[in-house]
């Protein structure tokens, strides 16, 4: 919570952002969920999203999923 705000961006951008990009992505929640354990640079602007290399597999995948159902931003 500390990177990423609800609604809007902090260091990256926030879920509902993330939700509203991807939403109509079957792939998503397998892509968003090797974003969160490996880390990413790149996908939105120069910002790096570190991996988290201690979130295991299905944590990674309820997380994903967990974003990608928030509502559309404002």
């Amino acid at each position: 919570m500390s990177c990423h705000g609800l609604v809007r961006k902090q260091v990256g951008p926030g879920f509902a952002q993330i939700a509203e990009r991807y939403r109509n992505d079957p792939a998503a929640p397998t892509q968003l969920a090797s974003k969160i354990r490996n880390g990413s640079v790149g996908t939105w602007g120069r910002v790096i999203m570190p991996r988290q290399s201690r979130v295991t597999d299905p944590d990674a995948k309820a997380l994903a999923e967990w974003v990608l159902s928030q509502p559309s931003p404002p």
